[in-house]
């Protein structure tokens, strides 16, 4: 009884527009298999607000971005207090949607799990899944966001937490492609030359945030080749054959020290003031740096399936590229 009462609980919490979805999933059982391939360019839109400056607007159309992946929320441990005071993994920072998406652009949405709402869901894979699917497909509709042909999962994995990612990520493909949906996961570069990897349809391989942020030692977190290297020696994955994506930095960031200890990360570092004993590790990979990597995952993995992603749409960090440098990224050979 009190395990019905939890999950109970965790659906009121996610079930948010539940009827919109079934609406939209309605109209899509005609549709059995998942769509194919379609070239065109991509990037990333991670903030709360759903809201793109004239800036922002104009660099799409600049560089015919076809596909927008909306981050819609995180899944992260939620207290319930109405319920045995329990934890349990719930929708947090939810994107609100302040203008209408572009036309012409299809859109993504996605999630990111975090690896503690992970592990709350061990048992419960199926009953999640579908409710994180309803509620990604239930705010897509409800803000307009058209004909949904894929959903991406966003989670860094673990050994330990392997098995429930799994899990989790077999019952959402099963689940959306019943509605002629596909699921894509994203990839971190550690992860490309692991056995096996989570069930999707395809994925998305992250070249950013390859190095370790809190060292010391570390010359650019963000990216760097030298920690790309070891990862594509040996080339495609042979026990995983999944169509790839690949997701490219356009941003940077500062990373403050005190007394050699790692302390926070500054999204201006030419402002920040620095007290005793503090420094900051000025990060922004150069476009060189990222058609360098982009040229070894090319030669390692092949051309992407559908896109070369930018991540992400914000006109203060894309700025510090000029057009010509972002149509190197986005280019195919």
């Amino acid at each position: 009884m009190k395990r019905r009462l939890l999950l109970l609980s965790s659906a009121v919490v996610l079930l948010l527009s539940m009827s919109a979805s079934k609406h939209l999933a309605g109209q899509m059982t005609g549709c059995q298999q998942p769509q194919h391939a379609n070239p065109t360019n991509a990037i990333y839109h991670w903030k709360t607000l759903f809201n793109p400056s004239a800036e922002e607007l104009a660099f799409l159309e600049e560089h015919d971005v076809g596909r927008l992946y909306i981050r819609m929320f995180d899944i992260a441990p939620t207290r319930d207090d109405k319920v045995y005071d329990c934890v349990l993994p719930a929708p947090i920072a939810t994107t609100r949607f302040d203008a209408p998406i572009p036309e012409g652009i299809e859109v993504i949405p996605t999630t990111y799990i975090t690896l503690d709402a992970l592990r709350l869901m061990e048992g419960s894979e199926a009953y999640y899944a579908q409710l994180i699917v309803d509620r990604l497909l239930a705010m897509a509709s409800y803000n307009e966001c058209g004909e949904i042909r894929e959903v991406q999962f966003d989670c860094d994995w673990t050994e330990s937490t392997f098995d429930i990612y799994a899990a989790l990520t077999a019952n959402a493909k099963s689940y959306l492609n019943d509605q002629g949906i596909e699921l894509s996961i994203t990839i971190r570069v550690h992860q490309v030359d692991d056995y096996e990897w989570p069930a999707a349809n395809r994925g998305v391989v992250m070249l950013y945030n390859t190095g370790a942020i809190k060292h010391a030692n570390t010359r650019n977190s963000i990216l760097d080749v030298v920690d790309v290297m070891p990862y594509v020696r040996n080339g495609r994955n042979p026990n995983v054959d999944i169509p790839l994506d690949y997701a490219y930095p356009t941003f940077g960031w500062g990373v403050k020290f005190r007394n050699g200890e790692f302390h926070s990360i500054v999204s201006d570092p030419q402002s920040a003031t620095l007290g005793e004993g503090e420094t900051i590790r000025d990060e922004r990979p150069t476009v060189e740096e990222v058609l360098t990597v982009k040229e070894l995952f090319v030669k390692a993995f092949g051309e992407p399936y559908q896109s070369n992603i930018i991540y992400h749409l914000d006109n203060e960090e894309l700025k510090n590229y000029t057009n010509d440098e972002i149509s190197q990224i986005f280019s195919r050979n």
